[in-house]
């Protein structure tokens, strides 16, 4: 499980530094895996970590209601999240609400069974929503991502199209079939050694022609809006996210880059027109940048 289970103490000794009550003054800003993240990195491990719903009729407008930070019986973290069995969505009746407020030594029994179920229900539902914590169901995430993704055929333009979308998401892409032409690094000829025949290639490589996609990325503007140059974000977007996607399958590209939006520098020359070089030729303004081409493989 995400989180094992032990017993939430009902009363604790604040034990919280300067970092942990500025977590504290700030918990309605926290999203759950961002604050789960921070408490590991503040090294509190997953069986320190407790959840708790928040005992409320009233709808709240986040969902993280308030954490403590305690240190008895040892060194604790609780979430009061603003869901469970008594809060405002509880799945139960109101008949079960009306005997608390009746009987109000039951009520603690009874309160104490519901956080009891709240840290396996709220941990079970994280694991659902965020299955990337979930150690039970994928050991290794980053390897499940990889093979639900190679239920789909990236070789397709259509599927390509789409991821390219998903890494670029500024900019348009256009994807189409081609015909690229490959090589291949031979080995030298030497006399006595070499047999000459159909596979015998004289020279260092061999060009062979090869079904592939070119893609084509247009921008606007020739920076981001992060002022880096589109070529160099490009590159680096391609090396970090899209290649060690598109390496397990095997596949052979060509990635171009236009720039719509481009300064020029004024050059002048018999046929210049200074100020109106834009109007007067019919030159193409555009700029295009070959950005990669070859064979994206596990052996490139």
């Amino acid at each position: 499980m995400l989180f094992k289970f032990v017993a939430v103490p009902g009363a604790g000794v604040p034990g919280m530094n300067d970092l942990e009550e500025k977590i504290k003054s700030r918990i309605h800003e926290f999203d759950i895996i961002s604050l789960l993240r921070l408490l590991a990195a503040l090294n509190y491990s997953r069986d320190t970590v407790f959840f708790r719903g928040n005992d409320n009729i009233c709808s709240q407008t986040g969902l993280i209601e308030d954490i403590a930070f305690l240190l008895v019986p040892f060194r604790h973290v609780v979430i009061t999240f603003n869901l469970g069995l008594l809060s405002a969505q509880s799945p139960l009746p109101s008949y079960f609400r009306n005997i608390m407020e009746k009987n109000e030594e039951n009520s603690m029994f009874f309160e104490s069974l519901c956080g009891y179920l709240d840290h396996h229900l709220i941990s079970d539902y994280l694991q659902n929503v965020y299955p990337e914590f979930n150690r039970s169901y994928f050991r290794n995430w980053s390897k499940a991502r990889q093979e639900y993704l190679n239920l789909l055929n990236l070789k397709s333009i259509s599927s390509l199209h789409w991821l390219f979308k998903l890494v670029f998401p500024e900019i348009a892409v256009r994807i189409e079939n081609v015909v690229i032409g490959g090589e291949i690094l031979t080995e030298v000829i030497r006399l006595g050694k070499s047999r000459l025949g159909d596979d015998a290639v004289f020279g260092k490589k061999t060009v062979y022609p090869s079904h592939g996609r070119r893609v084509t990325l247009l921008s606007e503007n020739e920076m981001t809006s992060t002022q880096v140059p589109w070529p160099r974000e490009v590159e680096n977007r391609l090396h970090e996210l899209l290649f060690p996607v598109v390496r397990p399958i095997g596949l052979d590209l060509e990635i171009h880059l236009i720039l719509k939006s481009q300064k020029r520098w004024a050059k002048l020359h018999g046929d210049s027109y200074l100020g109106y070089d834009r109007m007067k030729t019919n030159e193409d303004t555009y700029r295009s940048i070959q950005i990669f081409k070859g064979h994206i493989g596990e052996e490139s």
